[in-house]
């Protein structure tokens, strides 16, 4: 039982199950870094209130759109190709098993065409919108079958498909990374311990540490959200295998001191864990703060590195437990077939740079001055936020973003969208006019390509909906008017004149003349009634009174006479009347009535006047016609009758005449009254009108011109429905506006342009009815805005935290301020300085002069946190040998002497694993990798300068003299010491 605890078996037996656990247990890595390792923001920020907005207008569905690109890229498409694009468009837009929610293309309308077609015409686009329940790589797949078109490249473009692909070509260069480092470890620890063990316990007890490490943060992740990123797993390998590696040369090369000092193999496992462990856990534990301090960012994509301090901590258990079966149980078979234990390999780099730094301190530290300058001091670069970088272009979906940047204006490959949600529909004619103008002002920013609105779907502006156009027709209708108006005054004045012309006061005294002959005819008639009357009674006496019947014959002869004078007169008045009133039509038919009618009792008066003189000349044939005359009397009793009737019907009538010419001579006056005042009024129209028009040609040709204006029933007309539909939800609550712009949305300069656009569109509708609407800007250039607000911020927060913790176990370690100041400050310098040398490498080597935004965070958080593990292990040495060798200057130099050999190796190794990550292809890691090389080599050079000046100046009293006569001392005590501790 003694045995099997000094041989940690059981130790063993617990990893070998955990690990077995760990293997069963381990989810679906690659499906989870895709659901919840993409970059997330903070929900306040606008792209994501943005992205909420946008949810509401689909009707609460979260949706994606990928782009489809069609190119020729032998010169224009022809109209064969034209077609099939538009056709692959209505066949995408009907296959049920795509779920589109909309699909865009040129052949859609006018305004479609001239977006989405380059302006070389080599090149069309078509928008299609799906729901992102599904997976982006099925439907991509699906869409680029459906793509395939003769004579054309086809691709399928878009933020979600770009880091789905970079996700996957992580992944395949982390599966490289993996394989490198094994390899690489393996030849350096082969080289370091010229041992074929140690590679294969070292690379399998960090391997250990890695799997357990692994399960459980995805785990985590899995189940409580732990955060995560595409680069968690990278770092957990490069940082694992790295330090990992480094702590075990550190374990292994004390454990094969002791097993050379002569120790049995368990001893000297116990005291290597308890010297070298210590170190171990001293540095464990500053990278151990320096990662956990992450969890305190804000960012998640900053908290993501937490994973690694879980990593760490996995590291420092298993190190210190695992290994310890292994140097227990083979000793020193550990290092076979290697023979030779010295443990005290001696670094000359570190040796020499000590030495001379003590001697001459002043020109190396000026030296690193110098040095440092033009790394320190070029000025702050702009980062690279544009993801689409991360990807070579052999991937299809880098390849078709590649084609839009080369075709079309920079900014169309991520367009920005302003929404603009409010309490009420938008879809009036006050808040229309309010969106145009916005669009209007949105177009005059600068670094804006186009605008796109409800307004103005083409981009371009209705003419017919300002008052430019609008004021226009009215002016024309106007000009019409006013023809108009001058035709009917000509014509009122013509009337006008015809009317005094007509002279009906003199109409008007003939029809009373011609009233008071109808009166006397009315009369005589009377007269001729009671005449024959009387002669009828008379022709019964005939036979008794001649005498009498010549009274009567003589009676009736003048009463025909008089009646038939009376009847001439009324004729030939009414003929006149007749004549003077030609013109008015309805007098002209009753006075042609009259006229008949009194033509026909002249022609009875004139047959009875015939009838009656003859019988006057005749009385003395009376007695022989008597019997005739008896037999007429009833025919002449009747005539008398209807000639009494008759003149009562034409006196009615004439008097009828009368009264209506009267009323018509008043109407007649009034009507000239009238035309005159019509045609003043008509003049003073005219003259208001071109009043008017003229007041608004001025207005049309003002500021004014350029209003908006849409009527009420344009706003319900089926042909504005689509725009509406297109720009507006369906509760036209929320609207939005597309905002294409000249420079590549993921730029810094695309980013500060949306913030500028932010900021002026609502201070622009603080003063309107949208005062209280939500405004927010979504797209890849707010994304962007929003990324770099967040991370700069959280970055520098992250830093603080970082620098507190680690300076803080430095001063624990070294037991000095001063020391755990020079520490962080060497830290400092060496990134920035790194940093620097990154971005010339890039620039040069890659053509890549920009920074990717993560670079600088990862590359300061590997930096610090491993780069503090050399100073530790310096120190920790430094620390160890106070007691054999009390002079502080001989000390350092015997400490970087030792611990440079372990250094250098751990930096070799550290280095190389960091170089595994440069063939991923994947830019974020290719530049961090460069970054922590050549910080290495910056740490690998300056820290035995940097710490042997410091140990100097912190100690000065300690003279050449004093410490003379102290070595010699020390000689006199331990005559081996020197030889064995101070002999340089």
């Amino acid at each position: 039982m003694q045995r099997f605890r000094e041989r940690h078996v059981l130790a063993l037996i617990i990893w070998i199950g955990l690990a077995l656990i760990a293997m069963f247990t381990l989810p679906n890595i690659s499906q989870l870094v895709r659901d919840k390792g993409a970059v997330t923001l903070p929900a306040n920020v606008e792209s994501q209130v943005a992205n909420k907005i946008q949810k509401k207008a689909a009707g609460g569905k979260s949706v994606r759109t990928l782009i489809l690109v069609f190119n020729n890229k032998h010169g224009k498409l022809t109209t064969d190709q034209t077609a099939a694009v538009n056709d692959t468009a209505t066949a995408i837009r009907n296959d049920s098993s795509l779920h589109t929610t909309s699909v865009t293309s040129p052949g859609d309308s006018a305004a479609a065409q001239k977006q989405l077609t380059s302006d070389d015409k080599t090149t069309q686009m078509v928008m299609v919108t799906l729901p992102n329940k599904y997976k982006v790589r099925t439907q991509t797949n699906k869409l680029l079958n459906k793509m395939n078109t003769p004579g054309l490249r086809t691709y399928v473009t878009g933020n979600d498909i770009l880091n789905e692909d970079f996700s996957t070509v992580t992944e395949k260069g982390l599966q490289k990374t993996e394989i490198i480092a094994a390899i690489f470890i393996f030849i350096v620890l082969i080289i370091v311990f010229r041992s074929l063990l140690i590679p294969i316990i070292s690379l399998l007890t960090v391997g250990l540490s890695y799997l357990l490490s692994l399960n459980i943060v995805m785990n985590l992740a899995d189940k409580f959200n732990f955060p995560i990123s595409n680069f968690t797993q990278v770092f957990l390998v490069v940082v694992l295998f790295g330090i990992g590696t480094d702590y075990n040369i550190l374990l292994y090369d004390r454990f094969k001191e002791e097993i050379k000092n002569g120790q049995a193999a368990v001893a000297a496992a116990q005291t290597a864990r308890h010297h070298a462990g210590r170190t171990i856990l001293y540095s464990g534990s500053s990278v151990l703060i320096g990662f956990t301090a992450l969890s305190l960012a804000k960012f998640s994509f900053y908290r993501s590195g937490v994973a690694v301090a879980v990593g760490v901590a996995i590291l420092l258990l298993v190190l210190l437990t695992f290994n310890m079966f292994f140097m227990a149980t083979l000793g020193e078979r550990l290092f076979w077939p290697s023979k030779n234990l010295s443990a005290h390999d001696r670094s000359f780099l570190w040796n020499f740079l000590s030495k001379f730094t003590l001697s001459h301190t002043f020109v190396m530290v000026g030296i690193l001055v110098i040095a440092a300058i033009p790394l320190l001091f070029v000025g702050n670069h702009p980062l690279n936020f544009n993801n689409a970088d991360e990807l070579p272009d052999s991937v299809q979906s880098k390849a078709g973003y590649n084609v839009i940047q080369a075709h079309y204006p920079a900014g169309m490959s991520g367009p920005s969208t302003l929404y603009i949600e409010n309490k009420k529909p938008l879809n009036n004619q006050k808040d229309l006019a309010e969106l145009d103008d916005l669009t209007g002002y949105l177009k005059s920013e600068p670094g804006v390509k186009s605008v796109t609105s409800v307004t103005r779907p083409s981009g371009s502006k209705i003419n017919q909906l300002y008052l430019k156009s609008q004021l226009g027709k009215l002016v024309s209708g106007l000009n019409q008017a006013n023809y108009g108006l001058k035709k009917v005054q000509k014509g009122l004045k013509s009337a006008n004149q015809k009317l005094a012309n007509a002279n009906t006061s003199q109409s008007t005294a003939q029809v009373q003349k011609l009233a008071d002959g109808a009166k006397s005819l009315q009369s005589g008639a009377q007269q001729l009634s009671q005449g024959v009357s009387s002669y009828t009674a008379g022709v019964g006496q005939l036979s008794s009174g001649s005498a009498q019947l010549s009274s009567g014959a003589g009676s009736l002869t003048s009463g025909v006479g008089r009646l038939q004078s009376g009847s001439q007169r009324v004729t030939a008045g009414i003929r006149q009347l007749q004549r003077k009133t030609a013109r008015l039509t309805a007098i002209q038919r009753s006075a042609g009535t009259l006229a008949a009618g009194s033509s026909s009792v002249s022609a009875g008066l004139g047959q009875l006047r015939s009838q009656a003189t003859p019988f006057a000349s005749g009385l003395n044939r009376l007695n022989q016609g008597s019997s005739q005359l008896q037999q007429k009397s009833a025919s002449l009793n009747s005539g008398a009758r209807q000639v009494a009737s008759g003149s009562a019907q034409v006196n009615t009538g004439v008097q009828e005449l009368n009264t209506k010419m009267k009323q018509l001579q008043a109407q007649t006056q009034q009507l000239e009254q009238g035309l005159t005042s019509a045609t003043t009024a008509l003049g003073q129209i005219d003259n208001g009108t071109n009043t008017v028009n003229n007041y608004l040609k001025q207005m049309q040709k003002s500021y004014l011109g350029n209003t908006f204006y849409m009527p009420a029933d344009t706003i319900k007309s089926p042909t504005f429905t689509p725009s509406l539909d297109a720009f507006m939800s369906k509760n036209r609550k929320i609207s939005s506006l597309t905002i294409v712009l000249n420079s590549d949305p993921s730029t810094t300069q695309s980013a500060n342009r949306i913030r500028t656009i932010s900021s002026d569109v609502k201070a622009r509708l603080k003063n309107t009815d949208l005062k209280n609407a939500t405004v927010a800007i979504g797209g890849q250039s707010s994304q962007t805005a929003d990324l770099q607000k967040t991370a700069n911020g959280d970055f520098l927060r992250t830093v603080a935290i970082m620098l507190i913790g680690i300076g803080l176990a430095l001063m624990i370690v070294t037991r000095s301020l001063v020391q755990a100041l020079t520490i962080i400050g060497t830290l400092i310098v060496t990134y920035f300085g790194s940093l620097q040398v990154t971005r010339w490498l890039s620039g040069y080597l890659m053509a890549r002069d920009m920074l990717t935004w993560n670079t600088p965070f990862f590359s300061f958080i590997m930096l610090i946190a491993l780069g503090v593990d050399y100073s530790i292990f310096l120190m920790m040495r430094y620390r160890d040998d106070a007691s054999a060798i009390p002079d502080v200057r001989r000390r350092i130099l015997h400490s970087a002497t030792i611990i440079g050999t372990v250094v250098i190796s751990a930096a070799i190794i550290l280095g190389g694993t960091f170089a595994a990550l440069i063939p991923s292809n994947v830019l974020t890691l290719i530049q961090v990798a460069t970054t922590v090389i050549v910080g290495l080599i910056i740490l690998a050079i300056t820290l035995p300068i940097i710490m042997s000046a410091m140990i100097k100046w912190t100690y000065p009293y300690v003279t050449d003299k004093m410490y003379q006569k102290k070595l010699e001392e020390d000689e006199r005590q331990h005559p081996t010491r020197r030889s064995k501790h101070l002999d340089s």
